[in-house]
């Protein structure tokens, strides 16, 4: 975000020397101490500062040395703060995906010259906060970036405080946000740090004032901070910024992130009486009281990983036998590394099967596992299964004697790996094993709910995966079928997808009609049989087989047409698609 016209001057003087005792012993020992600005050194009054509202405007060079420019190819386009030597906050949605050009810069005033004190590192590490989406990206808008080294303190140069445990600013206390963001909405960015003195908000007047926008906001982090006639605000630019507030003893404290807000320094007053497009709202930060044992954690984390990381490169390759263990990395306090590809073959004796289950899971957490993952495979290179996070997964039952486990991570976040056991089972195995484990089945054959033809139990969950081979497509029939009948079919329910993760979903069933047969798009299918608590039936069976999807299709479109030279011309289309 960024700040707008309309600053009032801000005359902070430090006229003696009494502030934090001489001002030549403040200034050797800045680089040891939170929070202390080079420029800012009149005495503090914390109950003067409760009751005073000033105003923003251009900021001397050090008086804010917390502040940091994270640079993409050496052009501004977020803020963040320094809280040690090694580690910066900033909002999460500055950086998705953004580490390979990612610089950060210390020291920085003026954005048009190289002024002495200006450090810039590169970024090792980002974590983001695992409960941050794209589907709310206001909420939990934090992440802590590791340097690739550490920054030197000095005048120029130097941390913030964070709160401590139980320490807040109460509504109606004065804080400041500073940044290099435009001055006024879609307006061009400053040259030099600028500065803003916002109220705080309570949070029912901040829940307030973001539900009356067109898309109302709502989160569990959100901090408020404004004034309801506008004219100072954060804007474009400063995402990532800090919300800073000096506590009882002076120390200039780290209270919010700069995160959003609609326009720049709009009123806000009487919003329900705009049209939505002219509607504003307060700046909104992440408040990181809310976040601190995250953020303690983190940086813990990321310091014992100095001397813990692991590789794959040297532990990948083949697994075989009738049964044995994975761990990634090999001992529980390790973490991977960044960038990491490895790849292990499990083979067991003989036709027998293969069983995974999973102990341990501790992996970059995205939507769609899209970043860090563990994958699993058959050696025909066919999906099986697809993870990342903490939750651990349910056990796989593969109808096969070998599989593939593929690790992949970034250069982002990072966590301590995964660990499962396998082991060899006799191919035999009955209809509803889907219901004890993830059952991935490759033949032909029959799946039924637990205990089929007797009634199914409650809170069951059942997956299978088929898979046919290369260019034939999966027909399901049910040949039996009882299930609780409800709307939506939302107590018990049989759905049909049209890929192994569960995304394309061909059609959902329930009740006591038999369904029409269902058929994939591809040589995938997914089938999951769901039961809540409440009342049960005898469940399904139902027949799976595969078939030749050209034969098929041929055979379909030849009931339309004679044409030879139009058959010939649907082939070759349809084998293109």
């Amino acid at each position: 975000m960024g700040f707008c016209l309309n600053f009032w001057f801000r005359s902070v003087l430090c006229k003696t020397l009494e502030c934090w005792g001489a001002h030549y012993l403040f200034m050797l020992s800045l680089g040891h101490m939170c929070g202390q600005s080079a420029v800012d050194n009149q005495p503090w009054d914390y109950l003067g500062h409760f009751s005073r509202i000033v105003g923003g405007s251009p900021v001397e060079k050090g008086a804010y040395p917390w502040q940091v420019s994270l640079k993409r190819r050496e052009k501004h386009f977020c803020g963040g703060t320094i809280i040690s030597a090694q580690w910066v906050i900033t909002a999460a949605h500055c950086v998705l995906d953004m580490k390979t050009f990612l610089n950060v810069t210390a020291g920085e005033h003026d954005m048009n010259v190289v002024e002495q004190g200006e450090q810039t590192l590169s970024v090792d590490t980002i974590v983001r906060h695992p409960y941050f989406t794209l589907r709310k990206p206001m909420n939990y808008d934090i992440a802590l970036l590791k340097m690739n080294g550490t920054f030197k303190f000095g005048r120029f140069v130097g941390p913030v405080c964070l709160p401590k445990q139980g320490e807040t600013f109460e509504p109606g206390f004065i804080c400041t946000t500073a940044g290099w963001g435009r001055l006024e909405e879609n307006g061009h960015l400053p040259q030099v740090l600028h500065q803003v003195d916002l109220p705080i908000l309570t949070q029912r007047k901040c829940a307030a004032m973001l539900l009356t926008l067109k898309r109302p906001i709502k989160g569990n982090t959100l901090l408020c901070a404004g004034f309801p006639d506008g004219g100072k605000d954060a804007c474009q630019g400063d995402s990532g910024g800090s919300l800073m507030c000096r506590n009882k003893h002076g120390a200039w404290t780290l209270a919010g992130v700069t995160s959003w807000g609609m326009g720049c320094a709009r009123s806000w007053r009487h919003n329900c009486q705009k049209i939505a497009s002219y509607r504003g709202t307060p700046g909104v930060f992440t408040d990181l009281t809310k976040v601190l044992p995250w953020v303690h954690n983190t940086i813990e984390i990321g310091q014992r990983m100095k001397s813990s990381v692991a590789l794959c490169s040297d532990q990948d390759g083949q697994l075989s036998g009738p049964e044995g263990q994975l761990r990634f990395p090999r001992h529980p306090q390790q973490f991977y590394g960044s960038d990491e590809l490895c790849v292990w073959t499990v083979h067991v004796i003989g036709q027998m099967h293969i069983w995974l289950n999973f102990s341990h899971l501790d992996v970059e957490f995205e939507e769609f596992c899209r970043q860090d993952s563990l994958s699993v495979y058959s050696l025909e290179d066919r999906l099986i299964g697809k993870f990342c996070g903490v939750v651990v997964p349910s056990p796989i039952f593969i109808s096969s004697s070998s599989v593939r486990l593929k690790f992949v991570s970034d250069a982002t976040e990072y966590g301590t790996g995964f660990a499962l056991t396998y082991k060899a089972l006799k191919p035999k195995h009955s209809p509803d094993f889907g219901c004890i484990a993830i059952t991935v089945l490759f033949e032909e054959g029959i799946i039924q709910s637990l205990h089929y033809p007797d009634v199914y139990t409650n809170l069951i969950s059942c997956r299978w995966i088929i898979h046919a081979p290369e260019d034939h497509i999966i027909k399901l029939e049910f040949q039996s079928f009882e299930l609780e009948e409800s709307d939506g079919c939302l107590s018990d329910s049989v759905t049909v997808y049209d890929d192994v993760e569960g995304k394309e979903e061909i059609a959902r069933y329930c009740g006591f009609a038999v369904p029409p047969p269902g058929l994939s798009s591809s040589s995938a299918m997914l089938i999951s049989f769901q039961a809540d608590e409440s009342r049960v039936f005898r469940g399904f069976q139902a027949q799976r087989m595969s078939l030749n999807f050209l034969q098929l299709a041929m055979a379909q479109y030849t009931k339309n047409t004679r044409n030879k030279a139009e058959l010939e011309l649907w082939i070759l289309s349809t084998l293109h698609c």
